[in-house]
Parts: structure tokens; C-alpha cells; sequence
């Protein structure tokens, strides 16, 4: 399951990026197959074999219900609560966590009761691109597109420009308008960063407004390495 998306809010002089819960109106309907595609398909397929979580076809008939509405309010909770079979996928899959979900018991169910009934179709869904299936090649670009040493191909500014992230062996360069990255990977995950990759941090740097701001090769880049720079520093802390 995937993390809420990105919001920018510009103060005066400074950009804060958060997490948002997505509103809905009381009338409107929860539709089951557009929040699998939105929140889940990032880390799991459908009958496509495992990727960053397991393949969740059949999963209704693996795991009990309760089970299952546990894991997806909570699966760090249910971790843990030394649960051995949340343990057991928590060290399968390299201990990466599943965010939690600001979704209904309603809500949750309803998306159970999805995956029971046989999921999205074949071929509805395509394999994410998550930044865990990064190479060093697409590490080290991401670390000088960020910089500067590369510049994206729409025009705009390069990260250091607001941003800094901190690296072993390096000095901690680059401006403060938007704050410390160093850990932005593990704090939002790696749907939210997609879906704010996807748009203009600060529209003013870019010729064209309307201009992506990265190509998809870029954004992948920049969040493979502020992943990869998460990780490194967090091996630092004694």
C-alpha cells in the first residue's frame, strides 16, 4: 500500500511539502479499483510475481480477513506485535514498510473484498517503476541532476537551489529556502515522492509553467538518490 499524496504550501519565503489526506464529500462513492491503482499497484502486482511487496493475487485466500484489514490499517503494528507472518514479510521483503492508510474499517474492507473478487484485470495495471530497482548509474545521475552537475531538460533549477541533502564525504552545500531532503524518502515513501515529482515545486523557476518539470527518467533519478541518501545516513546514526 502506498503512501498519501503531496501537497506544496509556500509561506512566506519557505516551501513546506506534506502529506494530505484526499478528501472525499459524504455522497461520494468509494471506488475500490482506482485506490488499488493509486495506493498499491507502486509496490504490488496481480498475478505478476512478487516486486516490492508480494503478489496479491489469491492473497484472500492466504491470509484470513482480519488479518488482512490489520495489515493494511497498520502493517508496521501488526510487525511489532511480533505477528509471525508480518515479521516474516517485513525480512522477505527487506524490510521495507508499508505506510498506513487513512482509509475507513468501510473502506479497507471494501478493498478486500476487491482483491477477492478477482482484482484488477489482466493487463489493466503496469509495473511501477519503484526506486528500490535503481541502478548506481541512476543513483549518480539523480545526485547531479540534484546538484547541478546535470541539468533537467525542461529548464528548471536544479534541487540545490531550495534544497540540501547531507552525504558522507561531502559538504552539506545547497540553500535552505526549502529545507533538509535528507530524509524525505523515508518520511512520505515512494508514491508520494512520484506523485510531487510530477509537478513544478516553485512554478517561478521554469520558462513555461506548464512544462514538466522532469522527464520521467529525471524523477526516477532524483528519487533513487534522495532514497539511497536516505538510507546512507540513517547507517550513520550510531
Amino acid at each position: 500500500m502506498l503512501s498519501r499524496s503531496f501537497q506544496i504550501r509556500a509561506g512566506v519565503g519557505l516551501i513546506m511539502i506534506g502529506i494530505v489526506a484526499v478528501s472525499r464529500p459524504a455522497h461520494a462513492t468509494f471506488d475500490p479499483a482506482a485506490v488499488f491503482s493509486k495506493k498499491c499497484s507502486s509496490c504490488h502486482t496481480y498475478g505478476k510475481g512478487d516486486y516490492v511487496g508480494p503478489d496479491l493475487k489469491g492473497v484472500t485466500d492466504r491470509r484470513t480477513r482480519a488479518w488482512l484489514l490489520s495489515w493494511i490499517r497498520s502493517s508496521q503494528r501488526v510487525v511489532d506485535a511480533g505477528d509471525p507472518i508480518a515479521k516474516g514479510l517485513f525480512e522477505k521483503f527487506k524490510h521495507e514498510r508499508m505506510p498506513d492508510q487513512n482509509l475507513s474499517p468501510d473502506e479497507i474492507g471494501a478493498i478486500v473484498d476487491y482483491l477477492a473478487t478477482g482484482g484488477p484485470a489482466s493487463g489493466e495495471e503496469s509495473r511501477p517503476h519503484h526506486a528500490m530497482t535503481a541502478t548506481t548509474a541512476d543513483v549518480a545521475l539523480g545526485h547531479d541532476l540534484f546538484v547541478g552537475k546535470v541539468m533537467p531538460q525542461s529548464g528548471g533549477a536544479p534541487c540545490v537551489s531550495c534544497h540540501v541533502v547531507r552525504q558522507q564525504g561531502e559538504r552539506s552545500s545547497g540553500a535552505t529556502f526549502g529545507g533538509d531532503l535528507t530524509h524525505v524518502y523515508s518520511r512520505f515513501q515512494d508514491a508520494a515522492l512520484s506523485a510531487f515529482l510530477q509537478h513544478p515545486c516553485f512554478p517561478r523557476v521554469f520558462t513555461n509553467d506548464r512544462a514538466a518539470p522532469l522527464t520521467s527518467r529525471e524523477a526516477f533519478a532524483i528519487k533513487a538518490f534522495l532514497r539511497q541518501a536516505d538510507r546512507d545516513a540513517a547507517a550513520r546514526v550510531p
